[in-house]
């Protein structure tokens, strides 16, 4: 931004225009007025001797050299002025009484320029031009009255350029204040400006779509990025409804209708965390994760929204390459594992007791023990794989869901010496798949019984939360977790590091299953845990579902 100062001192050309000309044309007009009327006047010497001040005085301007006048040499041209008033006023003072009011204008202009020490010149020049009508003899000063006139005009004069000094010094402060004023508003504009530079570099810079709407949901800003997502899908950031035909749901079928889509939403204040959504035609599409956030004034009014998404089109893209492998790698692993099983019992079944007298009773055992472990590692692998997990609820008491669930570990818990304490509360009834909860638990307390050392304790209990709740806990003393370990523990296929270490069995997507079916039934599940304490893992589902009995769960193919 270009500096130019508040306020400048007068060039050479402006004074003639502002100050001289109008005195020079004054005097000229009552001079040659009054001569027209008393032609007498003509041969007035000291008329003449005053017009030929004012015509050096402005004389002076037409010079070359003009940089003096911006100096305190400048007084010269007004004081030429007051010897013209001196002598114009004397001629025509029995005629023309008014015409020392001209010496208003150079009065004004000292006091003005040059401030105290103007006052006095004023004062001065003021009864030099009073008494000279005396001292020439033209009038005797021999009454009060003529006293009167002598000081009548200096100190009106004087009194006058009071007030202009006054004037100009008030001016003189409130052109500080406000030159200082525009200085700092200057100095905030610049900062303003390379600020909005800087936010428009970063943002250009960055590879994440962002935009930000004022409080009338306005568009302020945006950068390239976004402005190039959104032309994917047809519209434009600053016109409503912000949004386009071509956007799908994040199992890359439903349609998202246009009120339900990121901007829209956002700017009616909801809060969107991660939210995936694939844009564009078939064949022609990115997949995006968006996130939203309403900023606030510090007296909590709304100052506007901001919006960010992320071009997550590969990521996707693998993890469907992934769930497709997993599919296709389970089912070519189920078809031999079952003929396996199948002629393993077979044998077992044809052999009987022959079997031990031969001596591959052992071998046949461990080979079907093995191939069924392989074949639940298959099942869950699939499992895993599954693009929808549906739901089929009923009626159940999660208590007796529960009690069958646990059944199932008691011998393994004493064979390993680790104390098994499983109770139910009442009234524990509530519409969900048996069948699939009965699953989650079997993998939390399998889970909890393999991280436990002999002797140490694994307890679950369930309960009713509140009245429309039901709460699962499952607590166990084992090798618990650090807090990176539980941040990504509900990962598929994620294992920690001491069970690598320790050689633990399983593929990592227990508890990623356990999330999914918790997720599924609209609960939440939460975990607590420290190395060498042990974990406990909560589950909180509510009794009725807050959507239809049968829903599908996209997210169970994604991590968003």
């Amino acid at each position: 931004m270009p500096e130019r100062a508040f306020w400048t001192p007068l060039r050479p050309e402006q004074i003639f225009v502002r100050l001289q000309l109008p005195f020079l044309v004054g005097v000229a007009v009552v001079s040659t007025a009054t001569m027209l009327a008393v032609p007498e006047l003509f041969h007035s010497l000291v008329l003449w001797m005053g017009l030929a001040a004012v015509i050096v005085a402005s004389g002076l301007f037409l010079l070359p050299e003009k940089r003096w006048m911006m100096t305190a040499w400048v007084v010269v041209i007004p004081l030429l002025d007051v010897v013209c008033i001196a002598g114009v006023r004397t001629a025509l003072l029995p005629f023309l009484p008014s015409v020392g009011m001209l010496c208003l204008l150079p009065f004004a202009w000292i006091a003005y320029r040059f401030r105290r020490l103007g006052l006095t010149m004023v004062l001065v020049s003021g009864i030099l031009i009073a008494a000279l009508p005396f001292a020439l003899g033209t009038r005797p000063v021999t009454t009060l009255l003529a006293i009167v006139n002598v000081l009548a005009l200096p100190f009106i004069a004087t009194g006058i350029s009071l007030a202009i000094h006054l004037g100009a010094r008030s001016f003189e402060k409130r052109r500080a204040i406000a030159e200082e004023a525009t200085k700092a508003l200057r100095c905030a504009l610049n900062e303003s400006h390379e600020t909005q530079l800087l936010l428009r570099s970063v943002l250009d810079t960055v590879t994440g779509a962002v935009a930000y709407y004022n409080a009338r949901d306005e568009l302020v800003l945006a950068n390239a990025t976004a402005e190039r997502m959104v032309d994917v899908v047809g519209f434009r950031l600053d016109v409503p409804p912000f949004a386009g035909p071509d956007v799908l749901a994040a199992d890359r079928k439903t349609a998202v209708p246009l009120d339900q889509q990121i901007i829209p939403r956002a700017l009616r204040g909801e809060v969107i965390a991660s939210h995936m959504e694939w844009l564009g035609r078939p064949g022609d599409q990115i997949a995006i994760l968006a996130s939203s956030r309403r900023v606030h004034r510090e007296d909590g009014t709304l100052l506007g929204t901001v919006i960010a998404a992320y071009d997550v089109t590969k990521l996707a893209n693998a993890i469907e390459v992934r769930e497709e492998f997993l599919t296709s790698v389970s089912h070519e692993l189920r078809t031999p594992l079952t003929s396996i099983i199948g002629y393993t019992e077979e044998i077992v079944d044809v052999l009987g007791e022959r079997a031990q007298d031969l001596g591959i009773d052992t071998w046949l055992a461990t080979i079907e023990r093995n191939a069924e472990t392989l074949m639940k590692r298959v099942n869950e692998l699939l499992h895993v794989a599954d693009a929808e997990l549906v739901l089929e609820r009923r009626p159940t008491d999660v208590g007796d869901v529960l009690r069958l669930a646990v059944e199932q570990f008691t011998v393994v818990a004493e064979r390993t010496g680790i104390t098994l304490d499983a109770r139910a509360g009442a009234d524990l009834s509530a519409e969900v798949d048996p069948r699939r909860l009965g699953q989650a638990i079997e993998n939390l307390v399998g889970n909890a019984l393999k991280f436990t050392g002999r002797g140490g304790t694994v307890t679950v209990r369930v309960e009713r939360q509140d009245g429309d709740t039901i709460c699962i806990s499952v607590a166990d003393t084992g090798i618990g977790m650090t807090p990176d370990e539980q941040r990504r523990i509900f990962d598929r296929f994620y294992r920690a590091q001491a069970v690598r270490e320790n050689a633990i069995q399983g593929i990592g997507v227990g508890l990623s299953i356990v999330k999914t079916i918790v997720d599924a039934h609209g609960g939440e599940i939460t975990l607590v845990s420290a190395p060498g304490v042990g974990t406990t893992v909560r589950v909180e589902l509510p009794v009725r579902p807050a959507v239809a009995p049968s829903s599908a769960l996209a997210a169970a193919t994604t991590p968003y």
